[in-house]
């Protein structure tokens, strides 16, 4: 699908106009199954944008393709502008700007650029249990179940120019190479959220340990396995089947009931306004 369909009737899709952005955005409508990649990169990069004030992108670049420290530079000063917002979020909203970066030639660090500390999502006694980090990894990247568990540990990291990836288990965002289930059979890449990096990374150093290795990690070995290594078991999957379908009726719950009970009130209490007592216009004058 191409980018301007994508992006049709949407306030950044004026970032288009940017050669640079128009080529992430081709690459990324190429590589990415979930087209919603694309809303979210031109969306956080026009954020990125406006809070550095770096206007004109393509300016931007021909001085970070000179320099490389100006597009590091340039993340910094939007991480301190985020100061305040916790790491998810910084995470998420630096996405566009690293992605952009490197589709156009300019080496950025794919890693955390900082922000406040916040509670595990989905916390669970044992944080490094793999049905959690099945439960992360599913939610946002479009993956399915069988896709998840086929992955090797050098099907994540970091993108290159061109759109291919470059194993690296700390890159952040955390890409995934993937190739999908059904349908046509070519190569398509997604993202883990941040919240799933973090809990992949805290599983992969708890299977280290457990198993006394210093050793770097087999990029061939599963991503998904066992503190011991092993592969990961029928009962574990069956499990986080389990969770993830009391996680969706539990917000399927909160929804139909958040709905029953704003309908209940404007039954009760009419339209907004409908209750209103007092002068039909307000004396403006004491106003100004």
């Amino acid at each position: 699908m191409k980018a301007t369909r994508v992006l049709a009737g949407r306030r950044e899709g004026e970032l288009l106009a940017f050669p640079s952005v128009r080529r992430m955005t081709d690459l990324l409508s190429q590589r990415c199954r979930e087209q919603s990649w694309v809303r979210t990169s031109v969306a956080t990069l026009d954020r990125f944008r406006t809070m550095t004030g770096h206007t004109d992108l393509e300016a931007l670049r021909e001085q970070a393709l000179a320099d490389p420290i100006v597009a590091e530079g340039t993340l910094a000063s939007f991480a301190a502008a985020l100061a305040g917002y916790t790491e998810s979020q910084v995470s998420a909203l630096a996405m566009g700007a690293k992605i952009w970066f490197r589709l156009n030639s300019i080496a950025v660090p794919w890693r955390p650029l900082g922000g406040m500390s916040s509670p595990p999502t989905l916390a669970a006694g044992d944080q490094q249990g793999i049905e959690r980090v099945i439960l992360l990894a599913l939610i946002g990247s479009g993956l399915q179940l069988t896709e998840l568990l086929r992955l090797r540990v050098g099907d994540v990291g970091s993108l290159d120019a061109d759109g291919c990836l470059m194993p690296d288990v700390e890159a952040d965002p955390l890409a995934v190479a993937f190739t999908p289930r059904r349908g046509k059979q070519v190569e398509r890449i997604t993202f883990l959220t941040y919240q799933a990096r973090q809990a992949l990374l805290a599983s992969l150093e708890q299977g280290a340990i457990n198993r006394a290795s210093m050793h770097p990690l087999d990029l061939d070995a599963p991503l998904l396995a066992q503190s011991d290594g092993s592969k990961v078991s029928a009962q574990s999957v069956a499990r986080a089947r389990r969770r993830s379908g009391a996680l969706i009726r539990a917000g399927s719950e909160v929804n139909v009931t958040l709905c029953r009970t704003t309908g209940d009130f404007f039954r009760e209490w009419g339209l907004p306004g409908s209750r209103f007592v007092g002068p039909e216009e307000l004396p403006m004058e004491e106003y100004r």
